[in-house]
Formats: C-alpha cells, sequence, structure tokens
C-alpha cells in the first residue's frame, strides 16, 4: 500500500511537473508567435490565473514596444525627408526653376557632390523609404534574422538604385514598386498592432470577467 501511495505520487509530481513545463512552452509562446496553430485564447485557457494575468502583462509590454518602435520608425525619417526636400528646394531655386538642367546631377548646397537620378528629389525619398524599412525590420521582433538580413540587402540595392541608375523598361517599374512597399509595411505594421490590441483586449476581457457576468 505504501509502494502504491508512493507511485500515485510519483506520477502526480511527474504530471505536475510536465503540466509545469507545457505552460512555460504556452507562456514563451504567449511572448508571443501568432503562427501557433491554437489561437490565444485556447493557449490561455491552458494556463492558471496568476499566469494568465502574467501572460498579458506581457502583452501588454510587447504592445507598447512595437507601438514605440514604429512611433521611432516614422518619426525619424519624416524629419530626413523634410530636410532633404528644404536641400533640394534651395538647390533647384539656385540653379533656376525654369531650366531644365535641375533634373539632373542636382548638387548638395555647399559641396561638389551630386547625384544622377534623373529625379533627385523622388531618388533621395525612396532612399529614405528604404532607411524606413531597415529601422523598422531591426526594431521589431516580428522577424527572425534571416528575414532581416534578406530584406535589409533588398532594400540596399533598391536605395543603390534609386540615387544612381536612369529608369527605363523593368527599372522603371522597381522605381515605383518602392512607394508602394513603403505603404505594405506601414499597413501591415498597423494592422499587427491591431490585432495586437484586440487579442490583449480580449484575454483581459477572460481575465477580469465584469461582476454582472
Amino acid at each position: 500500500m505504501v509502494a502504491s501511495e508512493m507511485t500515485t505520487s510519483g506520477c502526480s509530481a511527474r504530471n505536475e511537473a510536465e503540466q509545469g513545463r507545457q505552460r512555460e512552452e504556452i507562456e514563451e509562446i504567449l511572448s508571443l508567435d501568432p503562427r501557433n496553430n491554437l489561437s490565444l485564447e485556447q493557449q490561455y485557457d491552458l494556463l492558471t490565473s496568476v499566469e494568465q494575468k502574467r501572460a498579458l502583462e506581457k502583452l501588454v509590454l510587447q504592445s507598447e514596444a512595437d507601438i514605440q518602435a514604429f512611433s521611432l520608425f516614422l518619426k525619424l525619417p519624416t524629419m530626413a525627408l523634410l530636410m532633404l526636400n528644404l536641400v533640394f528646394a534651395y538647390n533647384y531655386a539656385m540653379r533656376g526653376l525654369g531650366s531644365s538642367s535641375h533634373f539632373t546631377n542636382a548638387a548638395l548646397p555647399f559641396t561638389s557632390y551630386a547625384i544622377h537620378a534623373e529625379h533627385p528629389i523622388i531618388a533621395t525619398e525612396l532612399s529614405i523609404i528604404s532607411l524606413q524599412f531597415t529601422i523598422y525590420l531591426l526594431s521589431s521582433r516580428r522577424w527572425d534574422w534571416a528575414s532581416k538580413a534578406g530584406l535589409i540587402g533588398l532594400l540596399f540595392f533598391s536605395a543603390m538604385h534609386a540615387l544612381i541608375c536612369r529608369k527605363n523598361g523593368a527599372a522603371e517599374l522597381v522605381w515605383w514598386i518602392l512607394p508602394a512597399m513603403n505603404l505594405a509595411v506601414v499597413s501591415y505594421a498597423q494592422l499587427n498592432m491591431r490585432r495586437s490590441q484586440r487579442s490583449i483586449e480580449r484575454l483581459a476581457h477572460r481575465v477580469y470577467k465584469p461582476k454582472d457576468e
């Protein structure tokens, strides 16, 4: 009988350890991997109330970090775009807005450096858009390093193309794809943050239910 009790207690301990390990895995997933097959609610139901609150706090912190990263992603390049537009407006004014020559080899003020794009303002802005991608990718936790490296390489190539290439044929397609890519990334980031916020609200409702329910 003693042996039976020891066996039962041993099985119980193993079961508790296994459940604890599973809860740790689920809690780690809640940190959060949206590619997991289980929905957030199903994952959440497998946790204790204390673990649910802790996981919810992690989700809130992660959402806040995403919002801060996205704000940085928008603010810094926006300021850079404003400054560059002022620089090129100065350059065009100095060379004469009525001259066709201002579309090629526009030089930065007080320097001898000139870029060779046919439309320097657009070229520079598209290069800054590539910088936006880079900032977002490096600050986001939603991408693994392999994806980040590949995308940053593509963006670097796109930026160089925008600055030095004269556009014709297939290159013209690449030229106009960049703004579309920027819109896609911004839309994805906003959609992702809204989806995370809705998930947090649903989980918070499950943890902190109103008293009249």
